[in-house]
């Protein structure tokens, strides 16, 4: 049976099985994102690496150099340091440019060491006059590379200890000129930095995936209170608090157009209903104003009982908000016929809409919102409460904005609580001829 690793935080298991002797998440899907995350943020130790290994062969030449003596093993130092390692180093870091080296570089690493250490294997044999222990520190360095500034896997740098291994101790038991104590120190140092660079590989890549699931984790929760803070605030105004020092929005608009829709009948409603089927009804109608809202570019602001407000050219201004909001306020009054009470009786809304300036912004510690206020705001509510069921008012000065393309009554004047005689008209229509617009900032 598979054992797995799953890392928890307080009251919740995360669903991110790991083979914990594998070291591989048991969905491909994750194990693909890990794999390409780990490249993004390895690609800068790998061609460290090349470079590291191409300056270390080029160091080491110049410093072995005089102590190779015979002109023979001159020659074969030339040519394995300078025609096979540092070329095939040189080779792979110009391909660590290219888009396929994503695709090999675990298999073009593993080569790439096997190679080199074969063909170490052949000029430690070769050149005699160094020191019998300049073959197995070679093969140590070699392997330590793998997991130091490769990173490769685990189970590659394991691969690759092994093969390393099982390369040099037959040479190192065979070679008549390596005495006995040379041997058993070969034999003990290259398992011990075996079985440490092993646990060291293994720990780093377990660490590394572990961070790559807290990551990932940190990253959904920061998606999910995003989530939750769209659902109460603006999306303008949420990237406005991320930036904000303090905590507080303010804003200003010198125009923009208010909707207010009121339920009518809704308390007489509630009476008669039970509390689950009049939220129910009264649900399904906010619901289907959200909808509106979202297709015409209005900001939903809240619902205070039975009422709902929206506003348009706020908090992003907007070209036609007088446009937008008067859209609504037609297809609010059709939705809202569509909807039906417990008792059977058909919805029916009025709808004041008012344009002018406002002030918004964010209040408050504690369930907090964002909020309109100003006289359009007083003017928009005023106008629903004087408006009839299944009509829409708007003020004068939204309906002078809009005479090209709506249909309205005729001018009244309305003594309005609060402000007195103020002139307003029922929105009848869009004009037949009116071009279809989509809403724009």
């Amino acid at each position: 049976m598979d054992r797995t690793d799953a890392p928890t935080q307080p009251g919740r298991r995360w669903p991110f099985g790991l083979d914990r002797l594998r070291l591989r998440f048991r969905d491909p899907a994750l194990e693909m994102a890990f794999r390409d995350d780990r490249f993004r943020h390895n690609i800068g130790n790998i061609r460290f690496a090349f470079l590291a290994g191409i300056s270390l062969w080029v160091a080491w030449g110049f410093l072995l150099r005089p102590h190779i003596l015979a002109s023979s093993e001159l020659r074969l130092d030339a040519i394995v340091r300078y025609g096979v390692f540092i070329p095939m180093l040189l080779i792979g870091l110009g391909l660590t440019f290219t888009s396929l080296f994503r695709r090999i570089w675990q298999g073009m690493s593993v080569v790439i060491a096997t190679i080199t250490i074969v063909v170490w294997l052949y000029y430690v044999s070769h050149v005699l006059t160094l020191p019998p222990d300049y073959g197995y520190v070679g093969i140590i360095l070699i392997t330590a590379f793998t997991y130091t500034l490769a990173r490769l896997r685990f189970i590659l740098v394991v691969l690759i200890t092994l093969i390393g291994i099982a390369a040099y101790l037959p040479y190192a038991y065979t070679a008549s000129y390596i005495d006995h104590a040379t041997r058993v120190l070969a034999t003990l140092y290259l398992l011990s930095f075996g079985v440490l660079g092993g646990l060291a590989a293994y720990r780093l890549e377990r660490f590394s995936r572990q961070l790559f699931i807290r990551e990932r984790q940190v990253e959904q929760e920061r998606e999910r209170s995003d989530g939750l803070l769209l659902n109460v605030l603006p999306q303008a105004i949420v990237e406005q608090l991320k930036t904000s020092p303090d905590g507080r929005v303010a804003q200003r608009f010198d125009s923009v157009t208010v909707l207010i829709a009121d339920a009518v009948g809704s308390t007489e409603q509630g009476a008669r209903s039970s509390p689950e089927a009049f939220t129910a009804a009264l649900d399904e109608l906010f619901r289907r104003f959200d909808h509106v809202a979202d297709r015409q570019g209005l900001e939903k602001i809240k619902t205070i009982g039975d009422a709902y407000m929206a506003v348009a050219g706020a908090p992003v201004p907007m070209h036609d908000h007088a446009g937008a909001a008067a859209s609504m306020a037609l297809e609010v009054l059709a939705e809202a016929g569509q909807v039906r009470w417990p008792s059977g009786d058909p919805v029916r809304v009025r709808v004041g809409v008012a344009t002018g300036p406002a002030a918004a912004g964010i209040i408050g510690d504690r369930k907090f919102a964002y909020d309109l206020w100003g006289d359009t705001v007083n003017l928009a509510s005023r106008l629903q409460e004087s408006a009839e069921p299944g009509q829409a008012l708007v003020s004068e000065p939204t309906a002078e904005q809009l005479t090209d393309d709506y249909e309205f009554g005729s001018s009244r004047v309305i003594d309005l609580k609060g402000k007195g005689p103020t002139p307003a008209r029922v929105l009848s229509g869009r004009c037949a001829d009116a071009p279809v617009t989509t809403p724009s900032t």
